[in-house]
């Protein structure tokens, strides 16, 4: 069993406050010795189309309150920009013939630390999971993965020329996301929807 539901143009107050709560998600703890500066969000795209949702049990369902467990994928056309800052020198990986440069020689990977901007482009997002989904007209949503959702995600860097650094910061950004989402999006989505509950007149889509 399953159903759907409209994927709404969310409003510009709901974008400002998931962007607030993803850049204290993303610079919470230590970061990869790779980024040297924060790391800011300055993009959002929550994208047209919604996620899918398999019921697999319904446990609580009232006028007030619904919950359940839930197969829920995700294929959709979101995407999320961010820029920091990296050190260029680890990104050679101790291999001192790698150029900057794509074929020429008059430029080498740094030895002393380099210091460059970066922006990076999150896309393609690919996600599945067993979650667990509680709907409260006074508490709002509270959101579990069971397993680790993400599947896929489209990386694309200012370092997309040079091979080695940009399969680098797939893995790195990929190890953050994974635990953002274990650890840190379940209480993103909860605020969010505390603020709605709170507010009762502004839907946070337009």
């Amino acid at each position: 069993m399953s159903f759907s539901f409209e994927w709404p143009r969310f409003s510009e107050q709901f974008h400002a406050d998931a962007i607030d709560m993803l850049n204290s998600a993303l610079n919470k703890g230590p970061k990869p010795p790779v980024i040297a500066d924060r790391i800011e969000v300055v993009e959002l795209e929550m994208g047209t189309q919604p996620p899918e949702l398999e019921i697999r049990d319904i446990g609580d369902m009232t006028m007030d309150q619904f919950r359940g467990i839930f197969r829920m994928t995700y294929a959709g056309d979101a995407h999320l920009v961010l820029k920091t800052k990296v050190q260029a020198n680890p990104l050679n990986h101790k291999q001192p013939d790698i150029h900057l440069m794509s074929g020429s020689r008059g430029m080498l990977a740094a030895k002393q630390a380099l210091v460059v901007p970066m922006l990076l482009r999150l896309s393609h997002f690919r996600l599945s999971s067993y979650v667990v989904l509680v709907v409260s007209k006074q508490k709002g949503i509270t959101l579990v993965f069971k397993t680790d959702p993400l599947q896929n995600v489209d990386i694309n860097s200012t370092f997309d020329s040079i091979a080695v650094i940009q399969s680098f910061i797939q893995r790195e950004i990929e190890g953050q996301l994974r635990q953002m989402f274990r650890e840190d999006l379940p209480g993103i989505i909860h605020r969010l929807s505390q603020q709605w509950v709170k507010a009762k007149v502004e839907a946070p889509y337009l």
